[in-house]
């Protein structure tokens, strides 16, 4: 079902425990965009990770999340849960119209009245940084609903520990991966990704990441 995880599997330790991190820093900063494949230098209209294979999209949503924790939180909100200071970009279509204003606003920035509300990131943000943090972005999932996947969590995480084998380990994939698909993306996106995707992507794996996957389940616990 999944495909070989890549040597980076903090994904879920970011998507658990965003509270935990800044508001961003008031310069724009660079994004390493090592494990995501190299992108033309042509910027792409529309979103290039939106239905890419497993492998490349949590690598993608992993290094988007940093890039928004780095440059957009700050304003955007932790998680991309707006408090009203900006637009919440979780709502962003994830389509055509959706990818062009996103691009517009990041490559140009938005002055309001004489006055810069955002800056520029064409600069600094390569393609590849942009089209993660877009990723991340639009694969965000309703906070509450979210909340309410806690118990389901709190289970696997059980299950996980108390697993006396990787065939049984390996056997929580599968459930774990369709309680993660109950959760939509607020942005229509084709699927959100949650800690419960991350963990069941890790135990898909051969041999399955079984701390990897615990560790990602921990990390939503501690949220």
């Amino acid at each position: 079902m999944y495909g070989k995880a890549p040597p980076l599997t903090a994904l879920a330790l970011i998507l658990g425990t965003a509270t935990a991190l800044a508001h961003g820093d008031t310069a724009p900063m660079a994004v390493d965009t090592t494990g995501l494949p190299d992108l033309p230098e042509e910027m792409a209209t529309e979103n290039p990770w939106r239905e890419a294979d497993p492998e490349i999209m949590f690598t993608a949503v992993e290094i988007g999340a940093k890039g928004y924790n780095s440059n957009c939180a700050r304003c955007h909100g932790l998680e991309a849960i707006s408090g009203g200071l900006a637009p919440d970009l979780r709502y962003l279509e994830a389509n055509d119209f959706g990818d062009e204003w996103y691009v517009d606003r990041v490559l140009n920035g938005y002055h309001q009245n004489g006055a810069v509300k955002m800056p520029p990131f064409g600069d600094i943000l390569s393609q590849e940084a942009i089209w993660a943090i877009r990723t991340y972005v639009e694969t965000r999932p309703d906070d509450m609903e979210l909340a309410d996947k806690q118990g389901d969590i709190q289970s696997y995480h059980q299950q996980l520990t108390d697993a006396v084998d990787d065939a049984s380990a390996a056997a929580l994939a599968e459930p774990m991966a369709a309680s993660g698909a109950e959760l939509e993306a607020l942005s229509g996106a084709p699927k959100s990704i949650t800690a419960l995707d991350e963990a069941a992507w890790l135990l898909a794996q051969e041999p399955p990441a079984r701390k990897d996957a615990l560790d990602a389940l921990t990390a939503a616990l501690r949220n």
